[in-house]
Protein backbone atom coordinates (compact mmCIF):
# COMPACT_ATOMS: atom_id res chain seq x y z
CA UNK A 1 0.00 0.00 0.00
CA UNK A 2 1.27 3.47 -0.93
CA UNK A 3 1.12 6.45 1.41
CA UNK A 4 1.78 10.05 0.47
CA UNK A 5 3.85 11.90 3.06
CA UNK A 6 3.69 15.69 3.18
CA UNK A 7 6.44 17.39 5.17
CA UNK A 8 5.19 20.88 6.02
CA UNK A 9 6.84 24.12 7.15
CA UNK A 10 5.58 23.33 10.67
CA UNK A 11 7.30 19.92 10.55
CA UNK A 12 10.54 21.62 9.53
CA UNK A 13 10.20 24.25 12.24
CA UNK A 14 9.37 21.74 14.99
CA UNK A 15 11.69 18.94 13.87
CA UNK A 16 15.06 18.32 15.45
CA UNK A 17 17.97 17.97 12.98
CA UNK A 18 19.95 14.77 13.44
CA UNK A 19 17.25 13.10 15.56
CA UNK A 20 15.80 10.05 13.81
CA UNK A 21 12.72 10.03 16.04
CA UNK A 22 11.94 13.77 15.92
CA UNK A 23 13.12 15.03 12.53
CA UNK A 24 10.78 16.81 10.12
CA UNK A 25 9.94 13.59 8.24
CA UNK A 26 9.18 11.78 11.51
CA UNK A 27 6.81 14.61 12.48
CA UNK A 28 5.00 14.16 9.14
CA UNK A 29 4.84 10.39 9.70
CA UNK A 30 3.37 10.90 13.18
CA UNK A 31 0.62 13.05 11.71
CA UNK A 32 -0.08 10.68 8.81
CA UNK A 33 -0.17 7.46 10.85
CA UNK A 34 -1.43 8.97 14.14
CA UNK A 35 1.33 7.36 16.21
CA UNK A 36 4.46 8.43 18.05
CA UNK A 37 6.27 5.18 17.13
CA UNK A 38 8.15 6.41 14.05
CA UNK A 39 11.78 6.56 12.95
CA UNK A 40 13.52 8.00 9.89
CA UNK A 41 17.19 7.34 9.21
CA UNK A 42 19.75 6.93 6.47
CA UNK A 43 21.73 3.70 6.57
CA UNK A 44 24.50 3.35 4.02
CA UNK A 45 22.71 5.67 1.61
CA UNK A 46 19.35 3.92 2.00
CA UNK A 47 16.39 5.67 3.62
CA UNK A 48 14.94 3.55 6.43
CA UNK A 49 11.44 4.47 7.62
CA UNK A 50 9.73 2.58 10.42
CA UNK A 51 6.19 3.11 11.67
CA UNK A 52 4.84 0.89 14.45
CA UNK A 53 7.57 -1.68 13.70
CA UNK A 54 6.64 -1.85 9.99
CA UNK A 55 9.31 -0.89 7.48
CA UNK A 56 8.61 1.38 4.53
CA UNK A 57 10.67 2.39 1.53
CA UNK A 58 10.58 5.64 -0.38
CA UNK A 59 9.39 5.51 -3.98
CA UNK A 60 12.62 4.89 -5.93
CA UNK A 61 11.92 7.88 -8.21
CA UNK A 62 11.93 10.19 -5.16
CA UNK A 63 14.81 8.73 -3.15
CA UNK A 64 17.38 11.34 -4.19
CA UNK A 65 14.98 14.19 -3.42
CA UNK A 66 14.31 12.78 0.05
CA UNK A 67 18.04 12.17 0.69
CA UNK A 68 18.75 15.77 -0.34
CA UNK A 69 16.00 17.00 1.99
CA UNK A 70 17.40 14.98 4.91
CA UNK A 71 20.91 16.28 4.28
CA UNK A 72 19.67 19.87 4.07
CA UNK A 73 17.46 19.52 7.16
CA UNK A 74 20.17 17.88 9.26
CA UNK A 75 22.85 20.43 8.33
CA UNK A 76 21.29 23.81 7.52
CA UNK A 77 21.57 25.19 11.07
CA UNK A 78 25.29 24.36 11.13
CA UNK A 79 25.81 26.28 7.89
CA UNK A 80 23.84 29.25 9.21
CA UNK A 81 25.88 29.34 12.43
CA UNK A 82 29.05 29.48 10.29
CA UNK A 83 27.65 32.49 8.42
CA UNK A 84 27.01 30.66 5.14
CA UNK A 85 24.24 32.86 3.72
CA UNK A 86 24.19 30.99 0.39
CA UNK A 87 22.86 27.84 2.01
CA UNK A 88 19.11 27.41 1.53
CA UNK A 89 16.69 26.49 4.31
CA UNK A 90 14.89 23.17 3.79
CA UNK A 91 11.62 23.48 1.88
CA UNK A 92 8.47 21.36 2.37
CA UNK A 93 8.50 18.11 0.44
CA UNK A 94 5.98 15.43 -0.55
CA UNK A 95 6.85 11.84 -1.42
CA UNK A 96 5.39 8.34 -1.43
CA UNK A 97 6.33 5.44 0.78
CA UNK A 98 5.48 1.77 0.27
CA UNK A 99 5.32 -0.90 2.98
CA UNK A 100 8.03 -3.52 2.60
CA UNK A 101 6.85 -7.10 2.53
Amino acid sequence: MKHKINVTKADIKNGEPGNCDSCAISYALRRKFKTMNVRTEVDGGDIVIKVNDKKYEVNHMQENDVLDFIDTFDNYQDYLSLGDTEFVDPKPISFEIIERS
